[in-house]
């Protein structure tokens, strides 16, 4: 350890007067103004070219939120039924881990995630099945 941290510092101390001459060379050879000048010329015109491109964007999300939005508005009770049902059925599941976790000295806690996405699923399952009739009364 003696000799390693002299050796250490006599490299440190000759390669000192290296390190300026290695700053330049490498400002010298990066890239040039031309280069910098031509990336940044490139990426104006893709912007532009964005630019003349929004009204086509603008139009196709407004059809995408007018047929996305046509779509929830004639399964709302489907959808509403299914994020209630998952709602109901994890609480139901969590909160029947919770209580189990008394007698079972803390067993049941550790399967509550799983308990609490399977009853989700069936939650959702079931609340669907109920909001689809609502939103179908004349059937599929």
């Amino acid at each position: 350890m003696r000799v390693v941290i002299p050796a250490l510092a006599a490299f440190a101390a000759l390669s000192l007067p290296t390190v300026p001459a290695m700053a330049q060379t490498q400002i010298q050879t990066g890239p040039s103004h031309e280069a910098i000048h031509q990336f940044f010329s490139g990426m104006e015109a893709l912007a532009n070219q964005l630019a003349d491109r929004s009204d086509e964007f603008t139009t196709q999300a407004r059809q995408a939120i007018i047929l996305g939005g046509a779509v929830v508005a004639q399964n709302r009770n489907t959808i509403a039924g299914g994020a209630l049902g998952c709602a109901m059925g994890a609480a139901l599941a969590a909160s029947s881990a919770a209580m189990l976790g008394v007698p079972t000295g803390g067993a049941s806690v550790a399967v509550a995630p799983n308990a609490m996405a399977a009853a989700c699923a069936l939650g959702t399952a079931g609340g669907a099945a109920l909001g689809y009739p609502l939103d179908h009364p004349q059937g599929p």
